[in-house]
């Protein structure tokens, strides 16, 4: 099975979106992953739709629109129109997520789950049916440049078992301190995708390279 990579935008030069994103593509990259935050589910504040409306123009790739904010069920809209095209909803969120997936699956507008680290993931085992993909963060989210904590590793071993015994299509992609040693740790826990953000953009061409070889 050849392992996604799927390139955080947020530590790119948005200076040189265009070169950046080629760079990427044509290095092998299977998806562009984007931090959206809101300064009040996380500490920090990204990207909006504008900014993505001007990747998706740059790009064919997959996005993935990873939604840290509170109200994920008042937003999702105005970020599939700017382009994403599957959504990442915090399992954390502070909403009625049951309602949000609902939602999502009435209008065939696709969907994945997140996990914090301190998240038991057999707390979104019945959602994982229908989701795209299972983000288990192996960081705290809100900043890039943290370190990767190596018990979420535990949780994506529960979930590869989980998913396999019941033939489920979902893709567990983990994101959060991703180079090529904790890459490596998170492909042999069962993990499909791989999320990184300043280790690849530190030299875009070997180091997504070096990820998809694990």
């Amino acid at each position: 099975m050849e392992i996604e990579i799927s390139p955080s935008i947020i530590s790119s030069d948005l200076s040189h979106l265009y070169e950046e994103i080629k760079k990427c593509e044509n290095a092998g990259a299977g998806s562009f992953h984007l931090d959206i935050m809101d300064g009040n589910f996380v500490d920090n504040i990204t990207m909006g739709p504008d900014l993505i409306r001007a990747i998706r123009k740059n790009t064919n790739l997959r996005l993935d629109g990873h939604l840290m904010i509170e109200r994920p069920d008042k937003y999702y809209e105005s970020f599939i129109n700017s382009g994403i095209d599957v959504l990442l909803i915090h399992y954390e969120a502070p909403i009625n997520i049951n309602e949000l997936l609902g939602r999502l699956k009435a209008n065939n507008i696709r969907y994945g789950i997140v996990i914090n680290p301190d998240t038991d993931v057999k707390k979104v085992f019945k959602f994982l049916d229908r989701a795209e993909i299972l983000l288990v963060m192996s960081v705290y989210p809100g900043f890039s440049g943290q370190k990767f904590i190596e018990s979420s590793l535990n949780n994506v071993r529960e979930a590869r078992e989980f998913i396999d015994k019941n033939n489920y299509k979902t893709k567990i992609e983990i994101d959060g301190g991703i180079d090529d040693k904790t890459g490596k740790l998170a492909v042999d826990a069962g993990a499909d995708i791989l999320v990184s953000a300043s280790y690849i953009f530190s030299n875009i061409d070997e180091n997504i390279k070096k990820l998809k070889s694990l």
